[in-house]
């Protein structure tokens, strides 16, 4: 079976299942959210373990899952101490282990806890919204899923038909200059047209389309550029193998987990920009 086969066997399976848990919201897209973030971190903490690591591979999901759940109960103001609680415990066990490269051994294992799960769970809330500048959360959700994969086909087909000036060769040696202004340009013209149909309600403006086009169009090619920085680091071709044709997960995600994040921070925290911005 052709690698574009299973691509679209793929989607055709994941695909639906994305949509009908974004439709219908609460525990049903937590669930699949819940999901998506913790096989991500499963696969970056596989691919840690390629530079020698010694990972709290299940600790760490444990954890991850413990901070999902915050995002689930509305409890986000408690992410701080349950990062430092969860950092501490890591200190902790590594002081008694002996294990060598300790402080990798740490600092990989908190990390990631970070990206992709703190990260990419950012999702729900976002999903979840009905009173936060009038802004549907279902209808956003789905222009960033749409800005993010508009801008990752755009920037693929143009890039690798036309794209000449390298974007960043010792990251990723295929991307090119032309291919990420066709994908912010692709992710633009989504979300700006959403807007214009009426899709993302009244009082989303028009700064509010710059810039969530900025955290889908650019952004996401920057989450793509760090997954592609950690598996050059590690020496791995794909995050993982569970999604035939696409690679891994965090390969499908990591657009997203810049993305929703980036977006996430704008909504619930946008005079928190404008101070940084002036």
């Amino acid at each position: 079976m052709s690698e574009n086969i299973k691509r679209i066997l793929v989607s055709l399976i994941g695909g639906p299942v994305i949509l009908g848990s974004i439709y219908l919201g609460g525990v049903y897209f937590f669930i699949v959210v819940t999901i998506i973030s913790l096989l991500c971190q499963l696969e970056f903490y596989n691919i840690a373990e390629q530079k020698n690591v010694k990972i709290y591979k299940y600790l760490g999901l444990l954890a991850g899952f413990a901070l999902l759940c915050l995002y689930y109960l509305n409890k986000e103001e408690y992410f701080l101490p349950a990062i430092l609680s969860i950092s501490l415990m890591f200190f902790i066990l590594e002081l008694f282990s002996g294990r060598e490269t300790p402080m990798l051994n740490m600092s990989l294992s908190v990390a990631g806890i970070i990206y992709p799960t703190l990260l990419i769970g950012t999702l729900y809330p976002l999903r979840q919204l009905n009173n936060v500048r009038d802004i549907p959360g279902l209808n956003l959700i789905i222009a960033i899923l749409a800005g993010v994969w508009l801008c990752d086909t755009a920037a693929y087909y143009i890039g690798k038909n036309i794209g000449k000036h390298k974007l960043l060769p010792r990251v990723s040696p295929n991307k090119t200059w032309e291919g990420s202004a066709a994908g912010f340009i692709a992710s633009l013209t989504a979300i700006a047209s959403l807007k214009y149909y009426g899709f993302l309600g009244d009082s989303f403006t028009t700064v509010d389309v710059i810039m969530l086009s900025l955290f889908t169009g650019v952004g996401g090619q920057l989450g793509d550029l760090f997954e592609s920085l950690i598996k050059r680091d590690a020496g791995v071709k794909d995050s993982g193998f569970l999604l035939p044709g696409h690679g891994g997960f965090l390969d499908r995600f990591d657009a997203l987990i810049f993305a929703a994040p980036l977006a996430y921070l704008y909504i619930f925290y946008a005079d928190l920009f404008i101070y940084i911005l002036y």
